[in-house]
C-alpha cells in the first residue's frame, strides 16, 4: 500500500509546489510590469492562496483612465487550473475616481462596481494574442447617484476575411449591451436623457493585442468598424443603425452608416446642442428629411444595400468621404478621424 501511495503523494507534492511557485512568480512579475508602467501605481502583489484558483491580489492599485485616476482598494487576477490560458479580473464593489473634468479641485467620487468582473483569453499558438475578451458590471454609481444599469462587452477574434481593410491584421466579432448611462455624471456631451445601447459587428486592428508583449510594443489601433445591428435609445428618442466605416489614407473615416429613426429632427437637435453640428443644418436638414430618406441607396464596395424604412421611420444615410461628414446631399461636417500614431 505503502508503494502505492507513495507516487501519488509524490504527484500531489509537485502540484502543490508549481501552485505554490506559480503564484509568488505571478506576484513578482505583477509587481515588475507596475514598476514599468507609468500609468499604474501598485502598493503590493499577493498569492491568492485559493486552491480552486491560481492568481495574485493587488493592493492599494491606482490606474490613469484618460485625464482622470481611479484608486481600488484590491483587485484579483486568476486562472483556473484547468484553464491556464483564460485569465479573469474580479474588482472590488467601490473605489474612488479622481475626474479630470470639470473644476481642477474637484472632490474625489466613490465608484460603485456591483459585480464587475473582466475575462482575458489567450492563443498560445499565436504569441499569445488576444482570443477573447469581456466585461460585466450590474450597477454602477459615481458620488451615489446611479451611472447605469448594467454593461456587458465581448469581443471574439474571427478570420479576417476578403473585405477586410487593407491595413487591419486582426479581426473581433464585438457585441456590446450598456443599459441607462447617464453621460451627465461624466462631464459628456449634454443629451436629452440616458443612453441605452445594444450592438453586434466586427471591428479591424492593425495589429493582434498581445497584452503580455514588452512595454515598448505599440499598441494595436483600429481600421475599420462594421455595424451588423446597433439600437440606442437617448431618453424618448430611437434609432437604428448599421454600415461600415474604415479609415482612408489621411487617418478619416470612409464608408457609410445608416440611421433608421421616427425621431429625426429631434435627433438632430440634440446633435446640434452637443455642438457635434451647426444649428443651421439643423433648420435646413428639417425640410429635406423626408426627401433625402427617399433617396435610393448605391451598393457600396459590394456591400448589399441597405434595406427600406420600416413604417413610421425614416432611413437616413450618413455618409463620410474625402474628409467630410454627409447627410444625404448635405455636408455635416469634417468626418471622424481613426486614432493614429
Amino acid at each position: 500500500m505503502r508503494r502505492l501511495l507513495a507516487p501519488f503523494l509524490l504527484v500531489l507534492l509537485l502540484l502543490g509546489g508549481l501552485w505554490l511557485g506559480g503564484e509568488s512568480l505571478l506576484a513578482q512579475q505583477m509587481r515588475r510590469i507596475a514598476d514599468r508602467q507609468p500609468m499604474v501605481e501598485l502598493g503590493a502583489a499577493q498569492p491568492l492562496r485559493d486552491a480552486g484558483r491560481i492568481g495574485v491580489r493587488a493592493l492599494a492599485l491606482g490606474l490613469q483612465v484618460g485625464q482622470g485616476r481611479v484608486e481600488l482598494p484590491q483587485a484579483e487576477l486568476w486562472l483556473a487550473p484547468f484553464r491556464p490560458t483564460t485569465l479573469r479580473l474580479a474588482l472590488p464593489p467601490h473605489a474612488v475616481l479622481h475626474p479630470g473634468w470639470g473644476d481642477a479641485g474637484q472632490d474625489a467620487l466613490e465608484l460603485g462596481l456591483a459585480d464587475a468582473t473582466a475575462r482575458l483569453r489567450l492563443q498560445p499558438l499565436s504569441g499569445l494574442g488576444v482570443a477573447s475578451a469581456g466585461i460585466s458590471a450590474g450597477r454602477l454609481t459615481l458620488g451615489g447617484a446611479e451611472l447605469a444599469k448594467g454593461l456587458q462587452a465581448d469581443a471574439e477574434h474571427a478570420a479576417l476575411g476578403a473585405d477586410a481593410p487593407p491595413d487591419a491584421a486582426a479581426a473581433y466579432d464585438l457585441g456590446l449591451n450598456l443599459d441607462d448611462l447617464e453621460p451627465g455624471l461624466l462631464g459628456a456631451l449634454p443629451l436629452p436623457g440616458r443612453l441605452s445601447m445594444t450592438a453586434a459587428g466586427r471591428i479591424w486592428l492593425d495589429a493582434l493585442p498581445r497584452p503580455l508583449a514588452p512595454a515598448s510594443t505599440q499598441a494595436p489601433l483600429p481600421v475599420g468598424l462594421r455595424l451588423d445591428r446597433a439600437e440606442i435609445r437617448i431618453g424618448a428618442l430611437k434609432a437604428r443603425l448599421l454600415g461600415r466605416v474604415e479609415a482612408d489614407p489621411q487617418g478619416r473615416a470612409q464608408g457609410r452608416i445608416v440611421v433608421y429613426t421616427a425621431d429625426a429632427q429631434p435627433l438632430l437637435q440634440a446633435a446640434a446642442k452637443a455642438g457635434l453640428i451647426s444649428p443651421k443644418v439643423v433648420t435646413l436638414a428639417g425640410t429635406l428629411l423626408g426627401n433625402i430618406s427617399d433617396l435610393p441607396l448605391p451598393e457600396q464596395d459590394g456591400h448589399p444595400v441597405p434595406p427600406p424604412a420600416a413604417q413610421g421611420e425614416l432611413r437616413l444615410p450618413l455618409s463620410f468621404a474625402d474628409g467630410r461628414t454627409s447627410l444625404g446631399p448635405m455636408v455635416l461636417g469634417p468626418a471622424p478621424a481613426f486614432p493614429r500614431r
